[in-house]
Formats: structure tokens, C-alpha cells, sequence
């Protein structure tokens, strides 16, 4: 997050705008139009108020007659102009917001994509998308109504002055003292402004933040018995969210006030002074009343000026927030093809830490597994299995030179290549609120067909469900697969990960869902898919690791143990203790 400013401070923030420039750049044709028409605009309706000077000076003379109809038809003409004018050029300027937003939106969500895991591990799924939908918008409202009203509003402004000025240059001083104090006094509030509006962002991520985590955890929070505490959680957020509005909306009365007391000041002393300059007869009738009108127009833009100024410092909080997004380091993504044969695994003397202060999750960790090769990762819970798969995916950045696939260190490999050598089943199965055809097809390098969709779900034992779902394999399972058990959602992520076909298969606790009989059928109709693939296996069941050509045992990060299932029980180790502790469970359950 960016660093809280003083209150009282000028408004640094608004650097951050700068950042627009590029997207603006694209759409300048659009704007340079829309601007132009709005400039047009302005120039009529500043033109009104001297059409109205000539008529009641002509009305005056007593020399009115036709000329008069010609000035009330000019009048009418400019009207209307205007209003197109109006039209086209606010039509046009949002139309550019609107697109600069479009191309803002895709630019953060495609660089979301390119982040490492860590990013994610530090950041809440709300604050992203409150980021990514709300500061969007903030940000969008710069480029179009307020750009629109800074444009207009100062012309109308500086020609308005200018009139003032040709009609009478010690009246307009008189009338601009007060404006300088708003000036002056709206300055010295900008900065208040900017920090509230960044806190305003802020609040919001919290609630969006909270509303995700309770419709995610709707079951969790039901099963707890949790609903008043987490109405309770919501309530304060939003209760924060709602004081910081407040304090924001003090500081924008106390604005406008100021403007609004200002602006009344300025019109007493254009009425005093020009009201003596009539009885003098140094003022006509019609310059009073198009100074007058002149002096209205010039209170708009100062009017403005409050609501304007909220509008840019929201949009500079919001793109501050995004800035810190935008310049996030992105994982290194070399270009080009991987090994031609990529299916050797080997670990160097690894050691990684998900953070600096933590302790490493694997140290000291060498393993070479050949192309082809099944072996099998088991340990205590923490022990470092699911690092390996993280590592091996390029999930997490290993140390340079100690994870290789095909002989190349995973860090050099171009992640698309990555990608479709190596298919994985994590822990945590995560399913798109999509048909189980969809999903399983997702994980296909390239388009497939239904039957090889059905052939993938036949594989991981999920085909004998469907005859269950209405929709058979088109079934639209919900957001997270929240419609399917845990081990359907694991056998559908097993089929997606087998429809790639990858050299490389990875399975992180994939079965863990599954009931023992499921299990023992899934892994001899998975005998067919791993033939002359490397596979690694991260289990805690040790029904598994009879299928592999070796097992690897870890802990605290560290390789204990490896050999065959026979070799470890007879060295009677950790493997060997691990594997009559789940004996006595599976018997203990089975009573």
C-alpha cells in the first residue's frame, strides 16, 4: 500500500496520474474531438451573456426594433448549437474513459496472471478485485468527467475573467478577492482529501475482502455456527468503511461551504460597486447585466473546482493503489521451447524458504529421478512434498540450479513450455463455475474432442457419477465445484490433468478424497496414462506406493529415506513407523 500522507500536505499523490498519459495516448484522435467540441461549447456560452449586453444596450437607445430580433435569434441559435456541442463532446470524452478503463482493466488482470504465488499468498482475493473493479472505476471518472469538467471549466473560466475585465478592470479585481480565498483555502484542503479518499479505497477492500471470504466459506461458517461472529466482523468493516465516508464528506462540506459563503461575497460586491457605477453613470445597464452574468459563469467553475478536486484525488488514490499492482515483480517467463526429452527430474542440493524470516520448508535436498520413473514422496505432515510440486511448477522461484527438469534448470524453462510438459493435481482442487466437460477440457493444451473428455473422466473413475447429474458430463458444478463431493472434485481434476497428456504427471495427495476401493480402481485405470510418463506422487496413503519404482521419504525438509516399499519396512525407519501408524488407523476404523 502507499505510504499515508499528512493531511495538510499538497496532493504528491497526484503524480500517479501521469501514469494515464499512455492509455490517453491511444485514444487521442477521440479526445482531441471530444475536447475540441466541449471548447466549442464554452466559447457559445460565453458569447451569450454579450448578445444579451448588445440587446438591452439597443433597447436603451431606443434603436431595438429589428435588431433586437436578430440578437433573440442569435440567441436561440447558440442554444441549440450548444446542446449538440454539449452532447457530442461529453459523449465523446467518457466514450475514451470507458475504453481507457477496458484497457486498464485488461492490463492488470493480464499481469495478474504473470504474478509468482507469493503475490497471492500475501494478498486477499478481496483487496485484488476491489482493486481490479473499484479503483478501475475511480480511476476512470479522472479520464472522463473530470478531465471534462477541468477542460471546460477553466476555458469558461479564463474567457469569462477576460470579459470582466473589457467591460470593467476594477469591478472584476474587486469581485476576485473572495475567489482567490477559495482558491487558497481549497488548496490547503487537498491533501486531507487525498489521504480520506485513499482510506475510503482502503475500507472498501476490507469489506470486499470479508463479503468473498463468508460467500466462499458458506458452508464452513454454517458447520461453526459462525454467522454472528462473521456478521459481527462484517458490520465493524463496513461500520469503518462508513467513518471514513463521514470524515471524507466533512471535509467536502466544509468546501463547499467555504465556496458557497465566497461566492456570495464576490456577488454583494458586484452589486455594491456596480450598483453605484449605474447610479454614477460610469456602468451601462447592459454591462451590468453581462458583467453580472459573466460573474455567475465564473462562480461555476469555482463551484466546480471542490467536486472536481474529490474526483481527481480519489482517482489519484485509487491509481497509487494500482501502481503498487502494475510494478509487482512478475515471475521471469523466457521465451522460446523446452528440452526435447524434458522427462528427468532433479533436485541439487535444495534449500527454500517461502519467506526470508521463516524456516526453510527443504534444505539440503538432492534427488534425481529418471525419465520414466514413478516415485513416490511421503512424510509427516509439513515435511516439504507439496514444495517440491510447487517448485517443480514453477509456482515459487527455487534457487537457481537446484530444481532441473530435462537437464535444464526450471527457472530457464519458458513457462508456456513448462506448462504443457508437466500436469498436476493439487491438494486444493479448484473447479470453474463451468459444465464437468469444460473443466476437464480446460486442461488440454489443445482442443479435444467429447470423447476424449469422456475418456479422461473414464480414466479417473469419475464416468460411473454421471448417470447422477442431470446434465451427465454437462453438469454446471458451481463456483469452486461447490456441487460436487471432495472426491469428485478430486477425480475431475485427476481427468484434467490427464487429458494434457504431459511427459511429466504430478499428483499432490490427489486421492486423499477418495474412499480405499475408489482409490485402488482410479489407480489401476491410471496404469495405462503413467506408462512411460515421470511421475511423482506426493501421498500420505501408503495403499499407493506399491504402483511406484521408488519412495522417497522426508522430514523437516529433508530426505530421510528412500527405496521400495520392502527395503523401507525392513530398515524399520520413519517409513517403516509411519506405515504401521496408518495400519492401526485404517484398522481402528474399519472396527
Amino acid at each position: 500500500m502507499p505510504p499515508a500522507r499528512d493531511a495538510g500536505a499538497a496532493p504528491a499523490g497526484l503524480s500517479s496520474l501521469t501514469r494515464l498519459i499512455p492509455y490517453a495516448a491511444k485514444h487521442r484522435r477521440r479526445y482531441a474531438s471530444a475536447l475540441g467540441l466541449v471548447l466549442t461549447s464554452t466559447l457559445l456560452a460565453v458569447a451569450s451573456p454579450a448578445l444579451v449586453k448588445r440587446a438591452m444596450d439597443a433597447v436603451e437607445s431606443g434603436t431595438g426594433g429589428r435588431a433586437l430580433g436578430l440578437l433573440a435569434a442569435a440567441l436561440a441559435a447558440a442554444g441549440v448549437a450548444r446542446a449538440f456541442l454539449v452532447f457530442r463532446g461529453r459523449y465523446g470524452l467518457i466514450a475514451a474513459s470507458r475504453m481507457i478503463e477496458n484497457d486498464l482493466r485488461a492490463e492488470l488482470f493480464a499481469k495478474l496472471l504473470r504474478l509468482p504465488a507469493r503475490f497471492f499468498d500475501e494478498n486477499s482475493s478481496g483487496d485484488i478485485a476491489s482493486r481490479v473493479i473499484n479503483d478501475v472505476e475511480g480511476v476512470r471518472m479522472v479520464a472522463g468527467i473530470a478531465l471534462m469538467m477541468v477542460v471546460s471549466s477553466g476555458f469558461l473560466f479564463v474567457l469569462s475573467l477576460g470579459s470582466m475585465f473589457l467591460i470593467d478592470h476594477r469591478l472584476t479585481l474587486l469581485a476576485l478577492a473572495p475567489l482567490l480565498l477559495v482558491s487558497a483555502c481549497t488548496w490547503l484542503l487537498t491533501g486531507r482529501i487525498y489521504a480520506q479518499s485513499e482510506t475510503v479505497q482502503e475500507r472498501l477492500s476490507d469489506i470486499s475482502t470479508i463479503a468473498q471470504e463468508n460467500f466462499s466459506g458458506a458452508r464452513v461458517i454454517r458447520a461453526f455456527t459462525r454467522e454472528t461472529a462473521e456478521n459481527a466482523r462484517f458490520e465493524g468493516s463496513a461500520r469503518a468503511y462508513l467513518e471514513a465516508n463521514l470524515s471524507l464528506s466533512w471535509t467536502r462540506g466544509v468546501t463547499w461551504g467555504l465556496m458557497t459563503l465566497l461566492i456570495e461575497a464576490t456577488m454583494g460586491v458586484t452589486l455594491l460597486a456596480g450598483g453605484r457605477g449605474l447610479i454614477a453613470g460610469t456602468l451601462s445597464k447592459g454591462d451590468f447585466v453581462a458583467f453580472t452574468a459573466y460573474q455567475f459563469m465564473l462562480a461555476w467553475p469555482v463551484i466546480a473546482m471542490g467536486w472536481v478536486i474529490t474526483i481527481i484525488q480519489r482517482g489519484a488514490a485509487c491509481m497509487d493503489r494500482l501502481s503498487t499492482l502494475l510494478d509487482e515483480a512478475e515471475s521471469f517467463a523466457p521465451v522460446g521451447e523446452g528440452p526435447a526429452a524434458p522427462g528427468a527430474i532433479e533436485f541439487r542440493g535444495l534449500t527454500f524458504r517461502y519467506a526470508p524470516e521463516r524456516r526453510p520448508a527443504l534444505e539440503g535436498l538432492s534427488l534425481s529421478i529418471a525419465a520414466g520413473e514413478r516415485v513416490a514422496v511421503v512424510g509427516r505432515t509439513g515435511a516439504g512434498k507439496s514444495t517440491l510440486v510447487q517448485l517443480l511448477l514453477g509456482l515459487y522461484p527455487a534457487p537457481p540450479g537446484t530444481v532441473l527438469l530435462g537437464g535444464v534448470d526450471v527457472n530457464d524453462w519458458p513457462r508456456q513450455a513448462l506448462r504443457e510438459t508437466l500436469s498436476s493435481v493439487s491438494q486444493d482442487v479448484f473447479l470453474f463455475s463451468d459444465t464437468l466437460a469444460s473443466n476437464i477440457a480446460f486442461g488440454a493444451a489443445q482442443p479435444v474432442s467429447p470423447p476424449d473428455v469422456m475418456e479422461a473422466a473414464e480414466a479417473s473413475r469419475l464416468a460411473a457419477d454421471l448417470p447422477a447429474f442431470p446434465a451427465g458430463i454437462e453438469q454446471v458444478v458451481g463456483e469452486r465445484g461447490i456441487t460436487l463431493s471432495g472426491g469428485q472434485k478430486q477425480r475431475a481434476a485427476i481427468a484434467r490433468a490427464l487429458i494434457r497428456r504431459a511427459p511429466v504427471l504430478l499428483l499432490d495427495d490427489a486421492l486423499s478424497s477418495v474412499d480405499v476401493h475408489t482409490e485402488r480402481d482410479i489407480l489401476e485405470r491410471l496404469e495405462r496414462w503413467m506408462e512411460g510418463r515421470t511421475c511423482l506422487i506426493v501421498t500420505h496413503r501408503f495403499s499407493v506406493v506399491s504402483r511406484v519404482d521408488r519412495i522417497v521419504v522426508l522430514d523437516e525438509g529433508r530426505l530421510v529415506e528412500q527405496g521400495t516399499h520392502a527395503e523401507l519396512l525392513a530398515k524399520g525407519g520413519l517409513y517403516a513407523r509411519l506405515a504401521q501408524r496408518q495400519r492401526l488407523e485404517e484398522a481402528l476404523e474399519s472396527q
